[in-house]
């Protein structure tokens, strides 16, 4: 497929239950999302980048580092319980009213500031060069999912994964499968798919 005609959106909204105000807080010197907006600018293939969010602080902070907010996210897109999937069909929509569409999205979070604009790049060449209608960035754990334990009220362990899976025969690293993870640093997918699944 032709890499061409690619949205980029980098989600930032203010409530943070964890980290307040993590995308505009300083990390290595400028706000976390100067980290994003820098690399999407640096990328070869995003041909339009724009940042959803509903807070006028943000948007001053991602315009003041060349970041482009071309529209305000609704206040119901900001909340605990709204999905990234809806922010980026909102966006996809409000660029749709003003005659603009978009063959592929990508969204690429603030909270992953030592990615690449080649990891942007090289995770949407191989999304290209394969048959699937999307491609997610993922990281190996650093320790092995499978020796996860979870506490009970009585502060007792138990094997979070399989039962007795780490008890019966503590395994060596080594001995596990590799598993991966999310690490948000890239999602892109197809537009027609993303509206037929949304997701």
């Amino acid at each position: 497929i032709m890499l061409e005609n690619i949205l980029g959106i980098i989600p930032a909204r203010r409530g943070s239950k964890r980290v307040p105000n993590k995308n505009i807080r300083e990390v290595g010197g400028k706000p976390l999302i100067a980290h994003t907006i820098e690399q999407t600018d640096e990328s070869e293939l995003l041909d339009h980048t724009v940042v959803s969010t509903e807070d006028d602080e943000i948007a001053e902070v991602a315009e003041s580092h060349g970041g482009e907010v071309p529209f305000k996210r609704p206040e119901e897109l900001a909340t605990d319980t709204a999905s990234t999937n809806d922010v980026i069909l909102h966006a996809l929509d409000w660029f749709r009213e003003k005659g603009e569409r978009f063959d592929i999205v990508a969204t690429v979070q603030t909270t992953t500031p030592f990615r690449t604009s080649e990891d942007i790049d090289s995770s949407l060449r191989e999304f290209a060069e394969s048959d699937a209608d999307s491609v997610i960035s993922v990281s190996e754990f650093d320790v092995p999912p499978v020796w996860a334990v979870t506490e009970d009220e009585h502060g007792y362990l138990t094997s979070y994964v399989e039962e007795n899976s780490l008890w019966d025969e503590v395994k060596r690293s080594q001995d596990t499968p590799t598993l991966y993870h999310p690490n948000g640093a890239v999602f892109a997918a197809y537009v027609s798919k993303f509206r037929e699944q949304k997701s």
